[in-house]
């Protein structure tokens, strides 16, 4: 999958002129052509072309370009995928609440976020007590992450809520760390 979107993204930003070699044919298309199971990238003849990609004048034309050299050619390839969505509003510009953090975390009123872990609900007939009692439990995110999602959020989810026998009461308060004590020190 990540070869099939690096090549033709270096097809498309970088190689016009290219002929691409099927792996187990022996017919030849050019580069505007769509294809789909391209193994390798051949280059017509010209040394300035690979010198753009790669950066070397000493390769010879005939020899193939990897997968690397198309992910070095095209910048936006580089990049790790990351969630870091913040999203605005198009009147007043104001920030929107990502839906899927409210969803999946619970803010508690000292600040923090909490989660459940992955697959707590899935093949419960192959896992151990020890693990189901584990994947029952919910986990802390760390700082960056809770500043993520305090970032992601309005001011209507961070405000501290009151259930009538909410189960998450007692981990509401956490008077034993110095910035979210509420009572003073005796």
């Amino acid at each position: 999958m990540l070869r099939n979107v690096a090549v033709s993204a270096f097809r498309r930003s970088v190689l016009p002129r290219v002929v691409f070699r099927a792996a187990k044919t022996n017919t030849i298309s050019t580069g505007q052509e769509s294809a789909r199971s391209f193994s390798t990238i051949l280059r017509n003849n010209g040394p300035t072309l690979r010198s753009a990609i790669v950066g070397v004048q000493s390769i010879k034309p005939s020899q193939p370009l990897g997968l690397l050299d198309a992910v070095q050619a095209c910048p936006q390839l580089q990049t790790q995928p990351c969630r870091t969505v913040i999203k605005f509003s198009m009147r007043k510009g104001k920030r929107k609440t990502v839906k899927a953090v409210v969803k999946r975390f619970k803010r508690l009123d000292w600040g923090g976020w909490i989660r459940t872990l992955s697959g707590r609900h899935k093949k419960l007939w192959r896992k151990k007590a020890n693990r189901k009692r584990r994947l029952r439990q919910h986990v802390l995110v760390n700082a960056t992450q809770a500043t993520l999602l305090d970032k992601m959020v309005t001011k209507y989810w961070k405000r501290p809520r009151h259930y009538i026998n909410d189960p998450y009461a007692p981990y509401h308060t956490r008077e034993e760390f110095v910035y979210t004590r509420r009572k003073a020190l005796k």
